[in-house]
């Protein structure tokens, strides 16, 4: 899935109950929550709160390998950018990794 996903999600979960009412179970405002309907990416924060509310896992939606990336606004890197830096940051984490373990 991806994190774009998350707003079809909410609003099918939703149903028939208000945005209010929803809002205040998730624990975050109605317009962030119609934010996020709408397409917008929330914060980590706010991420994790509606991620347990429709019993997903975050890492659903931001997992790039062993990353967890989320963007907080609309100018969001393309899912390819974010999958190419990702790929980027594993790889100079592993050579670090190595680096370490022989220096130690």
């Amino acid at each position: 899935m991806e994190l774009g996903d998350i707003g079809n999600l909410l609003t099918r979960r939703r149903g028939n109950m208000g945005v209010r009412a929803a809002a205040k179970e998730i624990g975050i405002s109605p317009s962030t929550l119609s934010r996020i309907e709408n397409g917008h990416v929330p914060d980590v924060a706010t991420l994790e709160k509606v991620c347990a509310w429709l019993e997903e896992d975050a890492s659903k939606f931001t997992g790039i390998g062993n990353l967890q990336i989320a963007f907080k606004n609309k100018k969001a890197l393309p899912p390819r950018t974010a999958q190419s830096l990702a790929t980027l940051i594993e790889k100079a984490a592993d050579q670090f990794a190595k680096v370490n373990a022989r220096g130690h």
